[in-house]
C-alpha cells in the first residue's frame, strides 16, 4: 500500500535529508536536482556544453538539448526502509517540455544514498534546468513483509561509467538536419565549381577552334598559285566593251 501524506509527513524527516514538508506533494515527496550533472554533447565542435561532470552551485542552471541525455544526482539523500520500496519519476510540467525518466522507476529496500536521474530530452527544443528546482517526485510504498536484503548504497557522485557511453556524442534530429544541411550546402557549392569549370572549358574550346580554323583558312589561301591567290583575294572585274568602227 502507498504512504499517504500523514504519513510521509511523519516518516519522511528520517528518510530524506533536509526535509521540508513545503515539497510534500499528496501522496509524493519533490526531490530537487542536486551539485553534480552531465550532459551528453551534440557534437557540434563549438558546444559549450561539450565538457566533463559539471558541479553546480545553488540556482546554478544547465540546459539539456534536444535529443540529448542527462544524468541528474539529487540534492537529497534518501533511505528506503527494508519493509518498502520507493518509485521514482518526473513531475508532469517537466514530462510536457519532452524530458523522460529512463533511469528506472523505483528503488529498492534498504537503499541509502543519492539517486541519479538519466533523463532524455525527446522534445523539440531545450530544456533549461536549475540547482535546487524540484523536478522529481518520490513514492513509498509497503511490502508485505520485510526484505532480508544487504545494504544497497547509494551514489555520492556520477561514476564514470555512466558518461562514458554517451561521451563520443549523440545524433539529434536537429543534428542530422544541421549536418544535412551542410552537406547539401557543400554540395551546392560543388556543383557552381563544376559548373564554372565547364563554362571556362567550353569558352577555351570554341578560342581553340576558331584560331584552327583561321589558321586553316590561312594555309589554303598560301597554297594557292600567285595569280589564283590574287584573283581569291580580289573582286572579278567585267570587261569594257569592244570599239565598234562605223
Amino acid at each position: 500500500m502507498f504512504w499517504g501524506g500523514q504519513r510521509l509527513h511523519d516518516e519522511l524527516g528520517g528518510l530524506i535529508s533536509d526535509y521540508d514538508p513545503k515539497r510534500l506533494d499528496h501522496a509524493s515527496y519533490r526531490l530537487r536536482v542536486g551539485p553534480e550533472i552531465y550532459v551528453s554533447p551534440t557534437g557540434e565542435p563549438d558546444d559549450p556544453r561539450n565538457k566533463p561532470k559539471t558541479s553546480l552551485v545553488e540556482g546554478q542552471g544547465f540546459t539539456i538539448p534536444a535529443g540529448q541525455f542527462g544524468f541528474i544526482l539529487t540534492e537529497e539523500t534518501i533511505r528506503v526502509p527494508v519493509g518498502a520500496i520507493a518509485f521514482i519519476s518526473i513531475r508532469a510540467g517537466y514530462k510536457f517540455r519532452g524530458l523522460v525518466n529512463v533511469s528506472g522507476f523505483h528503488v529498492d529496500p534498504n537503499y541509502e544514498g543519492r539517486l541519479i536521474f538519466s533523463v532524455f530530452n525527446a522534445g523539440p527544443g531545450p530544456v533549461h534546468l536549475a540547482r535546487g528546482e524540484p523536478c522529481f517526485l518520490i513514492w513509498y510504498a509497503d511490502l508485505d513483509r520485510p526484505s532480508e536484503v544487504g545494504l544497497r548504497k547509494g551514489y555520492d557522485s556520477i561514476p564514470s561509467e555512466l558518461t562514458g557511453p554517451i561521451a563520443g556524442g549523440l545524433q539529434s534530429f536537429a543534428g542530422l538536419l544541421s549536418k544535412i544541411n551542410e552537406n547539401d550546402k557543400k554540395l551546392g557549392d560543388r556543383l557552381a565549381a563544376v559548373e564554372r569549370e565547364q563554362a571556362v572549358t567550353k569558352w577555351a574550346t570554341a578560342l581553340v577552334v576558331g584560331a584552327l580554323i583561321t589558321l586553316g583558312l590561312r594555309d589554303c589561301s598560301l597554297g594557292l598559285p600567285k595569280d589564283q591567290r590574287y584573283e581569291a583575294t580580289t573582286p572579278a572585274q567585267t570587261p569594257p566593251p569592244a570599239h565598234r568602227t562605223p
